[in-house]
C-alpha cells in the first residue's frame, strides 16, 4: 500500500469507480475502458489479466499528462481535443490514468532542466507548478526514494484531478455514466496498485 496525505485534491463525489466492477466480466464491453497511459512504457499498457481483447482504448501521453481546462486557455499550444474525440465516440464507462513506478520522464522532470531539450507543450513547466508544488508543499519528512514514488502517484491523481475540469469528462461522472481509477504500475514486480479515495491510499488490484 502507498499512502498519501487526504485532502490535497478537488475531486466531485462518486469520481472514483470500484475495481470489482472494473474487473467483472459482466460488466465489459468492448471499447468501455479509456486507459491514459505514459508514452514511456510502449508496450500495451492495458496487458492485464481481465482485459478482453478490444476492451481498452489507448491514449498515452509523457507521464500520461493531461491539461487542465485553465492550462488549454492559458497555452494555446495545449489541448485534449484527443480525448473529447474518443469521448464523443466511445460511451465510457471507465477511465483510467496510468502512470508508473519507473517513469523515466518524471525522473528527467526532477533534474535541472536544459536548454537541448525545449519544454515545447510545457510539460515540465506543468509538472513543476503542479504536481511537484503539491508534493514540497504537503511531504516534507521523505525519504528519496519514498518522495519519488510519492511524486508519481500525486501525478497520477493531479491529471485525473486535471481531467475533471473538461466538462465533456465531468458531465459524464456527475450523471454516473463513467467512472474514474487512478492507477500505478510497478514495472519490476508488474503489481498494480489502484487508488482508494476513502482511505487515500494506493492498494494492490
Amino acid at each position: 500500500m502507498i499512502s498519501l496525505m487526504p485532502g490535497l485534491h478537488n475531486f466531485p463525489q462518486r469520481s472514483f469507480g470500484s475495481t470489482a466492477k472494473l474487473v467483472n466480466p459482466a460488466h465489459a464491453r468492448p471499447g468501455d475502458t479509456l486507459m491514459i497511459a505514459c508514452s514511456e512504457q510502449g508496450t500495451a499498457p492495458d496487458d492485464v489479466s481481465f482485459a478482453e481483447p478490444g476492451r481498452f482504448v489507448i491514449l498515452q501521453h509523457l507521464a500520461a499528462s493531461m491539461p487542465s481546462a485553465e492550462e488549454c486557455a492559458g497555452y494555446p499550444q495545449l489541448s485534449v481535443r484527443d480525448v473529447q474525440r474518443l469521448f464523443a465516440k466511445h460511451e465510457f464507462r471507465h477511465v483510467i490514468v496510468c502512470g508508473h513506478l519507473n517513469c523515466g520522464v518524471i525522473r528527467h522532470w526532477l533534474e535541472p532542466a536544459s536548454g537541448a531539450i525545449p519544454d515545447a507543450a510545457a510539460f515540465r513547466e506543468r509538472f513543476e507548478n503542479g504536481t511537484l508544488s503539491l508534493v514540497d508543499r504537503n511531504y516534507r519528512q521523505t525519504t528519496e526514494t519514498q518522495r519519488i514514488t510519492i511524486i508519481i502517484c500525486e501525478h497520477v491523481l493531479c491529471q485525473v484531478e486535471n481531467l475533471l475540469t473538461h466538462k465533456f469528462a465531468l458531465d459524464r461522472v456527475l450523471t454516473g455514466k463513467t467512472s474514474f481509477h487512478a492507477w500505478v504500475n510497478d514495472d519490476e514486480t508488474a503489481r498494480v496498485y489502484g487508488y482508494n479515495p476513502d482511505n487515500s491510499a494506493f492498494v494492490a488490484i
